[in-house]
């Protein structure tokens, strides 16, 4: 993959105002002050979302997790940090969860075993690109301000796995303002469009 050219297709994407994609976008979404801003794709699985946090996210806050689809994953801005959970002979206990989304017909969490895993911990620089599988358990934490950008890859199987406590939903997932999609439309575009910038300050050996 060529990053630079994978960045000026996210913001091809981007600069094709697609109101009902950004319609989809949601607030406090997995934790209270992520924002979920759809920019891209109207059919759940196949979304591009840019991920904006006001808040400093610390590890574990969002459960590890797997996604019905694979995904790529492309840092923008702040101190990201990525966590993936592999089963293991040793390392620590924790329990396992199916989960059937209640937007899916589904009835939430159901428990499934107590597992052993090792988790693997690695920092995401602006900049960088990881591609998960859905078969993949991970979770991020953040500073204040980071984004990122996910891109869905299309479904692959009807459920995803949790790994850890039961987690309750009922404050999260809420419908944004008109205004917060704006600000935050605004606010991703003019960082998508610098990060392009620095490439091209390199090619015009400006630097």
């Amino acid at each position: 993959m060529n990053i630079e050219t994978h960045l000026k297709t996210l913001y091809e994407h981007f600069i094709t105002i697609d109101k009902d994609a950004l319609n989809k976008s949601l607030r406090d979404v997995h934790h209270e002050g992520i924002f979920s801003l759809v920019f891209s794709g109207t059919q759940n699985g196949r979304l591009k979302r840019a991920f904006i946090s006001d808040v400093k996210l610390k590890p574990f806050e969002v459960q590890l997790h797997s996604h019905r689809y694979p995904l790529r994953i492309t840092v923008l801005k702040g101190q990201v940090k990525h966590y993936i959970a592999t089963k293991s002979d040793h390392g620590v206990t924790m329990s396992t969860f199916e989960y059937l989304s209640p937007l899916n017909g589904g009835n939430g969490l159901s428990f499934l075993n107590d597992d052993v895993y090792t988790i693997n911990e690695y920092q995401l620089p602006v900049g960088s690109v990881v591609e998960l599988s859905e078969k993949d358990i991970h979770t991020m934490s953040c500073s204040k301000g980071s984004i990122w950008v996910v891109e869905e890859m299309g479904f692959k199987q009807d459920s995803s796995i949790v790994v850890g406590v039961p987690f309750i939903t009922e404050s999260l997932y809420k419908q944004p303002l008109q205004y917060q999609i704006n600000d935050n439309f605004q606010l991703v575009g003019k960082t998508l469009k610098n990060l392009i910038n620095t490439y091209e300050l390199v090619t015009k050996n400006i630097f």
